[in-house]
Formats: C-alpha cells, structure tokens, sequence
C-alpha cells in the first residue's frame, strides 16, 4: 500500500488533468521507484474507430511517471516532461487501463522514466520512455 504520509506531503491530490482521466493510485514503491495507476478509458475518449484516442493514452502514462517523479523528488524540485516517445502496441477499448511507471535514472537535473499501459484484459497496449527536467521550487519573497 502506498505510503499516505509521504503522499500527502508531497502530492496532496491528483491535478485537475489527472482527476479527469479517473487517475487512481493502486501500488507505489519509492524505494524501487515504480508504482501502479488505474485510469478510466472512457467513451468520451474515443476516436471514430471506437478505440481509445493515443494522446489520453500518452496522458496516462505522462502522468504516471510525473506523479513518481514529483513524489521521489520530493517538495524542493518540480519536474517537466521533456521528452515523452511512445510506441503504441495495440488498439485500446473503452474500460480501466493501468499503467506501471518506474524511474531509470535520476540525476540532480533529469530524470530518466518508463511506462507500460495495460488494457483491460491485461495486455500491453502501449509503452513510452521519457526524460523529464527537475526545476527548483523558488520559495516565495518575504515582504513585510
């Protein structure tokens, strides 16, 4: 089960994005830098083949590795997508996707990311690599 402290510190609750593409955290390991995410394929995000439309799918996967990215991070560095190659392995249907996220490399500036999207039957739809840059926090001025 995920560790609700450090979420809570780190990342409170899902972006606005995240919460309309039915983002729920299943399994986050910070110490192996992977986790687990369900997202809901809903009908609303089909192309006229009836199949899920690549960039909700790109969306996921997006945010999954930027949610382990913010919570391995932590409340100092702010991480951008620089980078996000996608290679689409079969069509996806309307029903929960999951994706799994890991963290390759970590550096004091990039980050090197993973993912893999599931269907509902628990095929591989989809898999991505992405490099993201860590930003430092600025803290806001004091005035008095």
């Amino acid at each position: 089960m995920p560790d609700r402290h450090l979420l809570r510190e780190v990342f409170p609750k899902p972006a606005p994005s995240s919460v309309s593409l039915g983002f729920e955290l299943l399994d986050l390991d910070a110490r192996a830098m992977t986790t687990r995410i369900r997202f809901d394929g809903r009908a609303e995000f089909t192309n006229p083949a009836g199949f899920i439309q690549g960039g909700y799918l790109v969306a996921m996967m997006d945010d999954a590795i930027g949610m382990l990215t913010t919570v391995k991070a932590g409340t100092s560095k702010l991480p951008s997508t620089v980078d996000l190659h996608t290679h689409f392995l079969r069509p996806v249907r309307v029903g929960p996707i999951e994706v799994v996220a890991r963290l390759r490399n970590i550096g004091r500036a990039m980050v090197f990311a993973e993912a893999d999207l599931f269907d509902a039957r628990g095929k591989e739809a989809a898999r991505a690599t992405a490099s993201l840059t860590l930003n430092p926090v600025s803290k806001p001025a004091i005035t008095s």
